[in-house]
């Protein structure tokens, strides 16, 4: 996957990658269950290689004490829509974890995580 931008559901929101994930992961946990379906689909990126565009301030984030890896994590959403963009972890510095569903082509996915909690029918 070369460059690419994708948005949130509302568009107040844009996400740009300059370069290809350097991971793809699905989630199976809890908490990215809870945000909208039986998985979530992430791409790992650099922190530096991320650029999001957000002119209205509708971007909030939600400090997840409550983790199955016991990290405290920030959940990054759009406040207009609702939709995931991304979230930060201490067991992953200098990247940055971004909703692929915000973008129209979802790579393949190349590694699942927690999958003690998936669900029987995914």
């Amino acid at each position: 996957m070369a460059s690419r931008t994708g948005h949130c559901n509302c568009g107040k929101i844009v996400v740009s990658l300059n370069a290809s994930p350097s991971e793809v992961m699905v989630c199976h946990c809890l908490n990215c269950r809870r945000a909208g379906g039986p998985c979530s689909i992430n791409y790992i990126c650099d922190e530096k290689g991320v650029s999001i565009q957000d002119a209205n301030g509708c971007l909030k984030d939600f400090k997840d004490h409550d983790t199955q890896s016991g990290n405290v994590i920030t959940r990054s959403f759009c406040q207009g829509c609702g939709s995931p963009v991304c979230t930060c972890s201490p067991a992953l510095p200098g990247k940055l974890v971004v909703k692929a569903s915000l973008f129209t082509d979802i790579a393949t996915a190349r590694e699942e995580v927690f999958e003690e909690r998936k669900i029987s029918w995914v």
